[in-house]
């Protein structure tokens, strides 16, 4: 790993620690104002997330909403404008933070 990567990691590991519990989250796609899943965020944990992330007059019932991005999800949230940029972004965080975690790369 180049120094100037260890270097990143580590500057934004203390800003995802302070946003999300963890320096190391893991990441998802996320729906935004363009309706498209052009959007990644940190996966929210957070405590009501359940309660929260649902859609309560979907038909059929109320759903978990995966997507959606709700005041208890964590920071960064960064919109791309497009879904493959979004998908690859999101795998690449994803295996930095396996890769981190002593998993493989």
């Amino acid at each position: 790993m180049s120094d100037s990567l260890a270097k990143a990691r580590a500057d934004v590991a203390e800003i995802l620690r302070q946003d999300t519990g963890t320096d190391r989250p893991k990441w998802r796609v996320t729906l935004t104002d363009s309706e498209s899943l052009t959007g990644l965020a940190p996966v929210c944990t957070g405590e009501r997330s359940d309660a929260l992330h649902q859609i309560p007059d979907y038909p059929g019932g109320p759903i978990r909403d995966e997507d959606g991005v709700y005041g208890c999800c964590p920071w960064p949230q960064i919109e791309t404008y497009s879904e493959p940029v979004a998908a690859y972004l999101v795998a690449l965080l994803n295996a930095d933070v396996e890769q981190a975690s002593g998993g493989a790369a």
